[in-house]
C-alpha cells in the first residue's frame, strides 16, 4: 500500500471569479461619476428651485463606492464567507432604500411647490449602477458554490 501525498487531500487555491471584482470596481466608478452630475431639483431656503449635484444632495453614495471596492478587494484575496454575504445583502438593500427615499423625497418637495420633479443623469446613473451591483452580488454570493475545494471538502466530511 502507498501512501498519498498531502496535497492530494488539500482543496486547490482560491481562485478568484473576476467577473465580480470587475464589476464592483465599475459599480464604485459608476457610482463616483454620479456624484459629478446633475442629480435632483431642491428648492433653497430663499425659495429659489435649483439643480444639485450629487456632492450637494447624495454625497452618501460615496461611502457605497468605498464599502464595494473595499468587498472588492476583499473576494480578490479570499471567498465569500457569512460576513460578506451580508455585507453584500446590507449594501445592496440600503443603497435602494437610499434611492428610493431620495425620488419620494424629490417628488414630495416638487408637489408641495407645484413644479415638475427633476431627476438628473446623475441619479439614474446610480440606478443602472444598483442594478450591476445586485447583478454582482448574485454572482458573488453563489461563488463559494461553485468553488471545487469547498464541494470536496464536504464530501470528506
Amino acid at each position: 500500500m502507498s501512501l498519498s501525498p498531502l496535497s492530494r487531500y488539500q482543496p486547490p487555491p482560491y481562485r478568484p471569479k473576476v467577473l465580480v471584482i470587475v464589476a464592483l470596481v465599475v459599480v464604485a466608478l459608476l457610482d463616483a461619476t454620479s456624484m459629478l452630475l446633475k442629480w435632483v431639483g431642491v428648492f433653497t431656503s430663499a425659495g429659489d428651485y435649483v439643480i444639485a449635484n450629487g456632492l450637494q444632495q447624495a454625497s452618501w453614495i460615496l461611502v457605497v463606492a468605498a464599502v464595494v471596492v473595499a468587498l472588492a478587494v476583499r473576494l480578490s484575496l479570499r471567498p465569500p464567507t457569512g460576513f460578506v454575504h451580508f455585507v453584500f445583502v446590507g449594501v445592496d438593500f440600503l443603497v435602494l432604500l437610499g434611492l428610493y427615499i431620495e425620488y419620494i423625497n424629490n417628488l414630495g418637495r416638487a408637489e408641495s411647490y407645484t413644479t415638475r420633479p427633476y431627476l438628473g443623469p446623475g441619479f439614474f446613473l446610480a440606478l443602472g449602477a444598483t442594478a450591476l451591483l445586485i447583478a454582482a452580488t448574485v454572482v458573488g454570493w453563489r461563488e463559494r458554490d461553485n468553488w471545487p475545494g469547498a464541494v470536496e471538502n464536504l464530501a470528506r466530511r
